[in-house]
């Protein structure tokens, strides 16, 4: 794409991201359900009158890795309350791993033996298992704060997140590569792999967030300085992790972010309530790229053709998500004594939704894959439902609960 293309992209999207927000005070729908409305409607018009938007999956894949996930990480991991995700870390750390492997497998189970079909191995089953067990909370988290949730659920669902996306993206490269052949599928070097990429980012993460917090003691601490600093942070980060070491670039980014708000958190008092409306603007930003896009690129074709795998994943999803969040629990309450208000773990399960990781990695599975339309169709389908259905009635169940 040359720059014009791009430019017009870019105010396409703003401007559909400012019509949303219009259109909100009119209509009782949640905000990223509207930019998903909005992008599919606005897709049917352009191919109707045979407009060119430049708009394409293979590009928004790019975008989506190299641009939107290292703001949307950096962001999530710096707004959070570091103390009562120190405090929840046991809890967090093991819905992120062991939670991840629970629902990854139970729905690559359900769903290889409910498809029952040759040309959709149990690798492929594997690969869906892992894209649609990442979570991305933006649109529960948002009500929670609304409804004046405790904000140790909040930190639960947003670090849980956090966590969940990092180890899942690498999780998906192992299974990729063994589903294309590069690598055996061996457990032990599945683990090596997975421990050195893993490892690897937060080591690289947390020695450039402790780089950064030293540059920040040197410099006169003002909104604009730490705005330049932190965003050369998150992409720098992503970066070197990513495309010079070959670590997982989300990690580090995520760990860069942490160390840093720790190392400097005193001195960034004055300024944190700048820097953290700054932050929650590109977020926000990266949002409304992230849910019109989806709304371009999906189609009609991947509900009618696939509306039965579709339905298969959103019920293995649930299943695996009531494991996954309960076993969880209940292994840190028996093993490190960390119990958890018993009236949580239903909104982390219905509050578990899908977005921008599940959309990154459908959207980076090679067409060498004879399989990559169905997970691709469940990726969209299973991201649209939990935010139509899920996102929309979580208010109504933290209310049930009296939470």
């Amino acid at each position: 794409m040359n720059i014009h293309t791009v430019v017009a992209i870019t105010l396409l999207l703003l401007g559909v991201g400012a019509f949303a927000i219009v259109l909100q005070r009119f209509v009782r729908i949640p905000y990223t359900i509207l930019l998903v409305a909005l992008g599919f409607i606005l897709s049917l018009f352009t191919v109707e009158f045979g407009i060119e938007t430049g708009v394409r999956a293979s590009n928004f894949q790019d975008l989506m890795l190299f641009i939107l996930l290292p703001v949307l990480i950096f962001e999530a991991a710096f707004v959070l309350d570091s103390k009562l995700l120190f405090k929840y870390l046991p809890n967090i750390l093991t819905l992120a791993t062991i939670g991840l492997l629970i629902s990854t497998t139970v729905i690559a189970v359900l769903l290889y033996y409910g498809i029952n079909h040759s040309g959709f191995p149990f690798i492929a089953a594997l690969l869906t298992g892992v894209v649609i067990s990442a979570t991305d909370p933006v649109a529960v988290v948002s009500q929670l704060k609304q409804l004046k949730a405790p904000a140790d659920l909040n930190v639960l669902i947003e670090g849980e997140s956090l966590f969940n996306d990092a180890t899942a993206i690498v999780l998906f490269g192992i299974i990729l590569s063994i589903a294309l052949g590069q690598s055996e599928p061996d457990v032990t070097s599945a683990i090596i792999t997975f421990s050195k990429v893993f490892l690897g980012g937060i080591i690289i993460g947390s020695l450039l967030g402790y780089i950064a917090a030293l540059i920040v003691r040197f410099i006169n601490v003002s909104v604009p300085h730490i705005v330049v600093i932190t965003l050369l942070l998150a992409y720098g980060t992503f970066y070197v992790a990513e495309h010079l070491l070959h670590v997982s670039g989300i990690v580090a980014v995520m760990f860069a972010a942490l160390i840093f708000k720790k190392s400097v958190h005193r001195l960034l008092e004055h300024v944190y309530t700048g820097l953290h409306s700054v932050w929650e603007s590109l977020g926000f930003i990266a949002n409304i790229f992230v849910f019109v896009l989806l709304g371009l690129v999906v189609s009609l074709n991947m509900f009618t053709e696939m509306w039965l795998a579709i339905l298969l994943a959103i019920c293995g999803a649930f299943i695996a998500r009531i494991a996954a969040v309960y076993i969880s629990t209940w292994l840190n309450h028996f093993t490190v004594g960390q119990p958890i208000n018993p009236k949580y773990p239903p909104i982390m399960i219905w509050g578990g939704l899908r977005g921008a990781v599940t959309i990154a990695l459908v959207l980076s599975l090679p067409k060498a894959l004879p399989y990559w339309w169905t997970i691709q169709s469940i990726g969209f389908g299973i991201v649209i439902f939990t935010l139509v259905v899920q996102a929309t009635t979580t208010p109504i169940l933290v209310r049930k609960l009296k939470i």
